[in-house]
């Protein structure tokens, strides 16, 4: 059996991400936010999180009946009004000691947009904590994300399937639907002219090409 722990900082796709890794019918994941309206389901009524508040309760029960399955949660998520930092060490040595294998994946995104995200949402940016978070864990986590998901799409859940040994439906059809908007698209405005363009320009016009083969 196997698990795969999905967590990044708050904005960086936790939703995103549970939705591709839950679509297969051999994944015991988050079916409910692969629905019409599942966007707005609140991240609290993720099927695994009260076993995040209670984690000496987890038993293979949290694997659904199948052998594969996948969790999401952000860093820091929100309790109670208040942010705290998830218990992921104590999660997956819970899950090893039952005889589950859990990989820790960690979800990226831009670090500019995280910034002006958080700030938007929360008042400030909160990613900073996630590299030290990270930093100490004794299985070294598997990195995605969501730039590279958003640019290769089919072939990037395809080469994530095989890297992980973990099923994914890479070829359905309601992928199409769930990549039409790209979260990023909101934050990207043309950039000011920079004094490095007329130089690249230049470099590419077909004289400096001729001139370099001669």
């Amino acid at each position: 059996m196997k698990m795969i722990v999905l967590f990044g900082p708050q904005g960086s796709g936790n939703h995103l991400f549970g939705k591709i890794f839950s679509m297969h019918s051999d994944v015991h994941g988050w079916k409910a936010a692969l629905k019409d309206d599942g966007y707005f389901i609140p991240h609290y009524k993720e099927p695994f999180n009260w076993y995040w508040n209670n984690i000496d309760k987890i038993d293979v029960n949290i694997m659904g009946g199948k052998q594969y399955a996948v969790t999401s949660i952000s860093n820091p998520y929100i309790e109670k009004w208040l942010p705290k930092v998830p218990p992921i060490y104590e999660f997956m040595e819970k899950l090893e000691s039952i005889g589950i294998t859990a990989q820790p994946v960690v979800i990226g995104r831009d670090k500019n947009i995280l910034t002006h995200q958080q700030t938007r949402l929360r008042g400030g940016p909160t990613w900073g904590n996630m590299p030290q978070l990270i930093k100490w864990m004794k299985t070294p986590p598997f990195f995605i994300s969501q730039e590279l998901l958003y640019l290769y799409r089919r072939e990037y859940i395809k080469s994530l399937s095989s890297w992980l040994d973990f099923p994914l439906s890479w070829d359905d059809p309601q992928i199409d639907d769930i990549l039409k908007d790209d979260a990023n698209e909101k934050y990207i405005h043309a950039a000011d002219p920079y004094w490095l363009d007329d130089h690249v320009r230049n470099i590419l016009t077909p004289h400096c090409i001729d001139e370099d083969n001669q």
